[in-house]
């Protein structure tokens, strides 16, 4: 594989990374304010005058698009896209080596194996995955 082939393989691991993170960014904040402890979407009421007692009654946890809807009102659109600039520093290098490492690889092992076999699809896959 030439030099140039490699540079082309990093450029289009680091801008397919980049567009997948930029693409998945407000589920991961939606998904991330739901796992949150902090966060005020869960309600629960105390009802200390009724008759049998004092009692905890928990209202059901919102679901994803309700936790986007709340986000979307109160914080606006931008909101869904924080923490995407530390998530494509790590991103986009990570992705642009798998992708030349794993074409490299795929290259070198098509002599050994049949010619674009699934052997050499998973075993290319499994050797970019231990050089990232």
């Amino acid at each position: 594989m030439s030099q140039r082939d490699t540079l082309v393989h990093l450029f289009a691991g680091g801008c397919g990374g980049t567009v997948g993170a930029i693409l998945t960014c407000p589920l991961e904040v939606v998904k991330t304010r739901l796992q949150s402890s902090s966060v005020t979407l869960y309600i629960s009421e105390v009802q200390l005058n009724t008759m049998a007692g004092a009692s905890v009654n928990r209202v059901v946890s919102p679901g994803p698009l309700h936790c986007l809807k709340v986000i979307l009102e109160k914080e606006g659109p931008r909101s869904l896209f924080r923490g995407l600039g530390p998530n494509l520093v790590g991103v986009a290098p990570s992705r642009a080596i798998y992708f030349a490492a794993y074409s490299n690889c795929k290259e070198k092992l098509n002599d050994v194996f049949d010619p674009d076999s699934t052997q050499v699809h998973m075993i290319s896959a499994a050797m970019a995955g231990m050089n990232v």
